[in-house]
């Protein structure tokens, strides 16, 4: 277990104060705990997540893109990229993972696979939109990250 924050896509501890001066950044970035390397156990929120705004957000091709790799839950997968290589197919996912892992995989999925073509969705830097309230953080907000978590846990 590594008590301290971790973010995916920065090689060590994050210390937000030395490597980003914006308190507004580190202020949008919650901390979390890596256990054993594959499972973040808490919420990042403290609550669950919105499992309808998840399922929104999973099928929003713009913010998200999970269905154009992962396809629809229940429904027809998602078509090969150019390598002929496609995403796993999320039907069954509660049945398969704990609400840890899937957690881990939104946030650090470089950390369980390093050659996994997934992004990770909680980097610091993702927006680069300067018009952007939330410029400098990462793609999904924690409550974003946790109503997917809640929708893909619903998927047994």
């Amino acid at each position: 277990m590594w008590p301290v924050t971790w973010m995916s896509g920065i090689a060590g501890p994050l210390l937000a104060g030395a490597v980003w001066s914006s308190v507004a950044i580190a202020q949008t970035v919650a901390s979390y705990v890596i256990v054993d390397g594959r499972t973040i156990p808490a919420s990042l929120t403290g609550r669950p997540g919105d499992a309808e705004a998840g399922r929104k957000l999973y099928f929003d091709r713009t913010l998200t893109g999970c269905s154009g790799c992962h396809g629809s839950p229940g429904g027809p997968g998602a078509q090969p990229n150019a390598d002929g290589q496609s995403a796993p197919r999320l039907s069954g996912l509660a049945s398969r993972m704990e609400v840890g892992e899937i957690r881990m995989w939104l946030i650090a999925p470089k950390l369980i696979n390093p050659l996994t073509s997934m992004p990770g969705y909680y980097e610091l830097g993702q927006r680069k939109d300067e018009r952007d309230p939330e410029f400098g953080g990462p793609r999904l907000t924690a409550e974003e990250i946790e109503a997917i978590v809640a929708y893909l846990a619903r998927q047994k």
